[in-house]
């Protein structure tokens, strides 16, 4: 018989799909991340240093103009919570992630220059980073549910 704790806490924190969230993540960060960096007009580099203030440093008239600015200051903003997601994740996860996506390693650079062997990285480590960083990011949920009808719920 399932308590009141576990429907309480499976309302809060549904059961994931690993799998389905893996892939939304490998995509985000593969593809969504390099075009918010491009779109930025700043690089990886510049958006991780605290002295940027993210403003425009002139206010253009005109709606394309304007258009332009919220683009590229929502792409600053994926690029920093990105970043931030990072540093929430624990530690070894922290320096995979950063090795892939900020600093443009392949897999087998990561996991050799880390020192895990090809099978705990593929098989533990690298899940385990997308996973939390799933669950780290804030500025859209990241996490696929599992369909609560196959779970009981």
């Amino acid at each position: 018989m399932m308590g009141e704790q576990q429907v309480i806490s499976d309302e809060i924190f549904p059961p994931i799909d690993e799998e389905q969230t893996i892939k939304k993540v490998r995509h985000f960060l593969g593809k969504v991340l390099p075009q918010a960096v491009r779109a930025s007009g700043h690089s990886v580099a510049d958006l991780r240093s605290p002295n940027m203030d993210g403003m425009p440093k002139s206010a253009p008239a005109g709606n394309k103009a304007e258009e332009r600015i919220t683009r590229r200051l929502y792409a600053e903003q994926v690029v920093r919570q990105t970043i931030q997601a990072m540093a929430r994740c624990d530690h070894e996860c922290q320096e995979i992630l950063d090795r892939l996506y900020l600093q443009g390693y392949s897999d087998t650079m990561c996991y050799m220059d880390i020192g895990y062997s090809k099978t705990q990285y593929f098989d533990r480590w690298k899940p385990l980073a997308m996973l939390q960083f799933a669950q780290s990011y804030y500025l859209e949920d990241l996490n696929i549910y599992q369909n609560r009808t196959q779970t009981g719920l």
